[in-house]
């Protein structure tokens, strides 16, 4: 039986055998049914390899940092770089098969949805791109609204908070100290979180003292120069689809702010500068003690208080809105005007106000100022320029305007006016500034509809330099929290800008007066010399007083509430 079954098979064999050899002496040769094995076998093999590859992969991903990190590299950059090539192939379809009367409409829902694009890769992926999305949200002057409308939302968005474990082994790894060495009470629960890091509450072990501890979020460390350079590649993408608007200038801003914002020790020595520059003042500002601080870690001074735009806070402890507004507006005059050292990111959730009935400056609040992390310092030429530009932007000098803008950004005066001022040109001419914003005017400013309008604002931002683009946003975030401290208040006048005024005014006096005595110095008396101090000295104290009457008969009309 088994002799009968093997025969055939032995034949078969020597068939296939048979056929094979003749085929290869160009005889008739008929199809290989051995293929299908072999395919089998390559598939088998290629199949086995992707699996040892695939689970090697995964346990690489598992044990090895330096493997993983390679791999979430890729994936983040590719997940942003996919987003912009979406982008970009989106706006190129939507314009380019749009009719002539559709193409307004057409590119206004190709910005929604490349917003909303943005927006849903930015929060997947947290960190800086959380920042850098805050920041193009506030970008209303240069993006079209339904960008920024769209990432608006990430102003109120918080980071994962780091979890206890992750927050041990950075202390660990930046002090060479446990938490408990450190610390006999430590708050794992942070009162406050945001995109680059978080704050707890704790009891130092050494002293009993309440402090605040800010700590970097730990994957911020590992991605940080892979994600700087991602964004500058978005930057790229953006420019090439708005060709006239010049946004590079942001990345650029970012690749030079960030590497500060994430050092913990340049933080911790603007605090110590800011509060050395105002010991002598007598103002109600008041800066965390700085205690200790490392690169991703710092230890300051636990301080009670609430964001600067609780309007119910300030009403139970009898605080004048209208008063803190006057007190903070001062403040960041003397930091532009006077110090040339300026805080570049006051936002509500970086000022506290905190209730003090004690105060030597016969106030009763205190101005906290938080996150040292932005700060620049100012030339005496660019702060004394700039202050000359305020005092002719108060005084609704055209010529004087068109001068100094010419010197800090050298730009189209009357739009630069507008854009640092957020006021109309015919306001500013007829020296109006101290009025309130209308409704009305806010909605003229804000949605200029041309697309004209928008590139020559890019121009002018992308010509000035870096530090005025920074005084720029600075100037925008007061002028946001002024006005709604303003509105808060009794009826009133506009003070903002009579309050600046009289900074910019001892500004340009004083650097006169220096200028004037260096060159006594250097070429001797001169009648001319005397000439220029009087001059010098009649603009200051003419503007001074006028600026000193205008903020007491407002003061006066806010408190007998006379309309």
């Amino acid at each position: 039986m088994l002799k009968r079954l093997a025969r055939p098979h032995a034949l078969f064999s020597h068939h296939l055998r048979t056929h094979r050899v003749h085929g290869q002496h160009g005889l008739h040769t008929q199809s290989k049914p051995w293929q299908p094995a072999r395919r089998y076998k390559i598939m088998t093999a290629i199949l086995t390899g992707i699996g040892i590859a695939s689970g090697s992969g995964i346990v690489l991903y598992d044990t090895n940092d330096l493997f993983r990190y390679y791999v979430q590299t890729f994936q983040r950059s590719g997940k942003a770089i996919a987003t912009g090539t979406v982008i970009a192939l989106d706006y190129q379809w939507a314009l380019m098969n749009a009719p002539e009367e559709e193409k307004e409409s057409a590119k206004s829902a190709c910005h929604k949805r490349s917003a909303q694009r943005v927006l849903d890769t930015l929060q997947s992926l947290g960190g800086i791109y959380i920042k850098w999305g805050q920041h193009i949200s506030s970008m209303i002057f240069v993006l079209p609204e339904e960008w920024t409308s769209t990432l608006a939302v990430l102003q109120d968005r918080c980071e994962r908070a780091s979890s206890p474990q992750e927050i041990r082994q950075l202390i660990y790894m930046d002090t060479h100290h446990t938490l408990e060495d450190l610390f006999s009470y430590f708050d794992f629960e942070p009162i406050g979180v945001a995109s680059l890091a978080q704050v707890h509450r704790a009891r130092l072990k050494e002293t009993g003292e309440w402090v605040a501890v800010k700590i970097q979020h730990p994957k911020l460390d590992e991605f940080c120069r892979i994600d700087i350079n991602t964004v500058s590649w978005i930057f790229d993408t953006i420019q090439s689809i708005f060709p006239n608007f010049g946004f590079y200038w942001v990345a650029e801003d970012m690749r030079e702010s960030l590497p500060q914002e994430l050092d913990f020790s340049f933080e911790a020595e603007n605090a110590r500068k800011v509060t050395k520059q105002f010991a002598e003042d007598c103002t109600s500002l008041v800066v965390p003690k700085v205690l200790w601080a490392d690169r991703r870690i710092i230890c300051m001074e636990y301080i009670c208080g609430t964001r600067i735009d609780d309007l119910e806070y300030m009403k139970k402890h009898h605080i004048d809105p209208s008063a803190v507004s006057t007190e903070l507006i001062s403040i960041f005059s003397q930091m532009m005007f006077l110090h040339g050292f300026v805080h570049c990111d006051p936002h509500p959730g970086n000022i506290m106000i905190r209730a003090n009935e004690n105060s030597d400056t016969g106030r009763n609040f205190d101005i906290v100022l938080l996150d040292h992390g932005v700060y620049r310092t100012l030339s005496k030429e660019l702060r004394v320029n700039y202050a000359h530009l305020w005092t002719s932007l108060i005084e609704g000098d055209e010529d004087g305007i068109e001068r100094y803008c010419a010197l800090v950004g050298g730009c189209d005066h009357r739009l630069f006016a507008s854009m640092l001022t957020g006021r109309e040109w015919h306001t500013i001419r007829s020296t109006s500034l101290s009025s309130a914003r209308t409704t009305i005017e806010i909605d003229r400013v804000a949605n200029k509809p041309t697309l004209h309008f928008f590139r020559r604002i890019a121009d002018i931002l992308s010509s000035l330099p870096r530090v005025m683009l920074l005084l720029l946003k600075t100037g925008d975030l007061l002028r946001n929290v002024d006005e709604l401290l303003r509105n808060a208040s009794k009826p009133g006048q506009y003070r903002t800008y009579a309050i600046m005024g009289q900074f910019c005014a001892k500004a340009v006096w004083v650097e006169a007066k220096q200028s004037i005595v260096e060159k006594v110095t250097t070429a001797g008396f001169s009648w001319q010399l005397v000439k220029r101090f009087a001059v010098a000295w009649w603009n200051y104290h003419r503007l001074e007083y006028s600026l000193w009457a205008y903020n007491i008969h407002s003061s006066l009309r806010q408190k007998l509430s006379i309309f």
